[in-house]
């Protein structure tokens, strides 16, 4: 009887407690494809490079990443030198910024994203998620070399990840994003999903 009414009780606190957001950090491995069971769903590969955007697609259906500044378009081998884990897909420099801030399209329950320095060596790059009311930060430190590293931002009980804040000692790209929805739209399955799915400068 002790045990039921301390797993009730333990029960009722979880019930109770506030939603918020949380985050996983990858690294320079490759990013997991799914988050709390969800699908990542991965933007199409843009061609306009070193054009200047405030704005990019993260899927085909109308989510979008919206940036603070500027920044430019860029593709591993073609105006960013280096990424990790293999990845050949866009990045975006923050043309000279030590912070960009991604706000999101409503309903993102994860996000995924990677960073990575301008200059060659490590320095450090803090990335905080919101849900516009509640925070989460995570720093790491990240090789410029083929260094870049990934966190994942997810809403806890039902919260959406509404932006991710990034800052770091030195001008840098982030890149490689991908996306779940909470719940995920209507008529898409597992399936459709899948589907979708002393520093030397590098410019």
């Amino acid at each position: 009887m002790k045990t039921a009414l301390a797993l009730f009780a333990f029960a009722g606190f979880a019930s109770a407690a506030p939603a918020g957001i949380g985050v996983e950090t990858y690294g320079t491995a490759a990013p997991p494809g799914t988050m709390g069971g969800s699908g990542m769903v991965r933007p199409p590969l843009r061609t306009d490079l070193f054009a200047d955007v405030t704005s990019t697609p993260l899927c085909e259906f109308g989510d979008v990443i919206y940036f603070s500044s500027p920044v430019s378009v860029r593709q591993i081998g073609a105006g960013w030198a280096t990424w990790s884990h293999g990845y050949t897909g866009n990045c975006f420099y923050t043309n000279g910024s030590t912070s960009l801030t991604m706000t999101l399209s409503s309903g993102i329950g994860g996000f995924q994203f990677y960073a990575e320095p301008n200059p060659f060596g490590v320095w450090n790059i803090t990335a905080t998620g919101s849900d516009g009311s509640t925070s989460t930060a995570s720093t790491q430190g990240v090789e410029g070399d083929a260094g870049a590293s990934g966190w994942g931002f997810y809403g806890t009980r039902g919260a959406d990840v509404v932006s991710v804040a990034v800052t770091a000692d030195v001008d840098f790209a982030v890149g490689e994003f991908a996306h779940s929805w909470v719940p995920a739209p209507a008529g898409m399955g597992v399936f459709a999903i899948a589907g979708l799915g002393a520093a030397r400068r590098r410019r």
